[in-house]
């Protein structure tokens, strides 16, 4: 049956109209086109040096431009222009090619961080090493004329060229202070921007000051100063990212607290990557397990000690397990829990048979509890689980560790790493069609003890050791205290996807 519209005016209902976009493939076929920066229904025309619409024919449009009578002067003016290698190559003297050498000599150990004295060496031996070349015969960079071409000429000419780039567009600024304790304490600032040249968001060096006295005052001082000595207006900066430090996020005194009084509209992007390590924190602190202190433990019993060393071989041989370093833990080096615990699990039988058997166990009280933790079966418990709930928390910092843009991925990644601790701790159905921070996890919502996740080496080696039910009570209480201070941390930090600024409102995430 027809629709009644269509019969009363007897008119074809109307076809959506889709726009063209720019395809890529056409900067090869038209040497003169680029992408436009007003969008992808736009192109930009390098010899009428503007933009027009192609959302119309598409390459049918670029096709007209090429014949309209602006493109045809445009494309007159080029051929008469010359091209800039008459001004800089033809007329070089041995003079310049020699400065040129130097230069790119110069910039290319600045960029793989080849130390200033290596200029020294290379020097002696260039003209042995092309003894043809009469410009490697004048090659002449030393250690000091090395670090004056770096730091004097072509530092200030990147720095001019971010500043000025910074003065004409919006830019963010991140920020992070040395943790040194005997020198000064130095105080990073990067931009993040948008690289014309290169089409792509790019991270660029601003400054680096000293700043021993981190407070907010003097840490907002640097970046005013900063930005104030090279002309960038506070109006480009659009937001401002940092660790979450209270003297970087607090809400009254802080440094975001007095960037907002030069810019208010600025974003607060605080570093997703610290607060799901923070998170796991939360969850270990919570747990009351010193897994924490068993890795630091047993990495300095070895550390320096080649004797050591050498004797814990023989109990690796001996348990035929595999000779791996191991690793140092660090807390402020996010992704390496995980790994302490992965690597002392691969060598758990030797390191228990040869701190059990060491001569110090009984004088040294470190020696003994490290050995007396080593025989518990229940502390290997707590190391088996959280091999297996840490992985979704760092595979999670592992991706938002990325070089690339991945602000755009934020919001799903946030709800999907929740709802997979949730799924965890309670059933699933109770998580369906509400909104995450509706979820309720707490007592009387959670999963039996032998449904909560553990993971499967977890659940096979507790039925191998055959614990009491007292202690398996107290291990199935300890995953239930860890799940539930990590997704209490996260819901309290975690920025809200409607509302980047307030963690505190509940966000639109909803599982479907």
């Amino acid at each position: 049956m027809m629709d009644a519209t269509t019969e009363t005016e007897g008119t074809p209902a109307k076809k959506t109209k889709t726009s063209c976009k720019y395809r890529d493939q056409w900067d090869s076929e038209f040497s003169f086109l680029k992408r436009s920066r007003v969008g992808d229904s736009h192109a930009f025309c390098k010899f009428c040096i503007c933009d027009f619409s192609i959302s119309h024919g598409g390459r049918n449009d670029v096709c007209q431009h090429e014949k309209s009578a602006k493109h045809k002067r445009g494309l007159e003016a080029q051929k008469h222009a010359q091209a800039m290698s008459v001004f800089v190559t033809r007329n070089a003297t041995e003079a310049d090619q020699v400065t040129h050498a130097e230069v790119k000599m110069a910039m290319l150990c600045a960029k793989n961080n080849i130390p200033f004295s290596f200029h020294d060496d290379f020097n002696k031996c260039v003209a042995d090493m092309f003894p043809d070349s009469a410009i490697a015969r004048k090659y002449s960079t030393g250690k000091t004329k090395a670090t004056q071409i770096i730091k004097g000429a072509i530092s200030a000419e990147l720095e001019d060229e971010l500043a000025k780039t910074c003065r004409s567009q919006p830019f963010s600024l991140m920020c992070d202070e040395s943790n040194n304790r005997k020198t000064d304490k130095e105080f990073v600032i990067l931009t993040r921007l948008y690289d014309e040249a290169t089409l792509q968001v790019a991270t660029r060096f601003l400054e680096m000051p000293t700043c021993n006295v981190g407070n907010a005052e003097n840490l907002y001082e640097k970046l005013s100063e900063a930005l104030r000595k090279r002309g960038i207006p506070w109006d480009n900066l659009i937001a401002f990212n940092s660790d979450n430090a209270s003297v970087m996020k607090g809400r009254h005194n802080s440094v975001i607290s007095r960037l907002k009084t030069s810019q208010p509209h600025v974003q607060d992007l605080g570093c997703i990557c610290h607060l799901v390590q923070l998170a796991t924190g939360c969850g270990i602190r919570a747990a009351q397990v010193p897994v924490e202190d068993i890795l630091v433990g047993i990495y300095i019993h070895f550390d320096k000690s080649s004797k050591r060393c050498e004797v814990y071989k023989e109990f690796v041989d001996f348990t035929d397990s595999d000779h791996l370093k191991l690793l140092r833990y660090c807390s402020t080096r996010w992704l390496s829990l995980l790994t302490c615990i992965q690597r002392v699990l691969n060598q758990w039988d030797a390191l228990q048979a040869y701190f059990n058997s060491h001569e110090e166990v009984e004088r040294s009280v470190k020696v003994r509890d490290l050995a007396s933790h080593l025989r518990d079966p229940i502390v290997k418990t707590y190391f088996l689980f959280l091999s297996a709930a840490l992985k979704p928390l760092s595979e999670f910092n592992i991706a938002f560790q990325s070089e690339g843009v991945q602000i755009h991925r934020l919001e799903e990644e946030m709800c999907r790493l929740i709802k997979r601790i949730l799924g965890y701790l309670i059933p699933a159905r109770a998580i369906v069609g509400v909104p995450l921070r509706e979820v309720e996890y707490g007592d009387g919502h959670q999963l039996a003890d032998e449904d909560l996740f553990i993971g499967a080496d977890t659940k096979a080696f507790m039925r191998s050791a055959e614990l009491p039910v007292s202690a398996e009570k107290t291990i199935f209480q300890t995953v239930r205290s860890f799940y539930e201070a990590v997704l209490k941390k996260m819901f309290s930090s975690f920025p809200s996807p409607s509302t980047p600024e307030g963690p505190e409102s509940a966000g639109p995430c909803s599982s479907s």
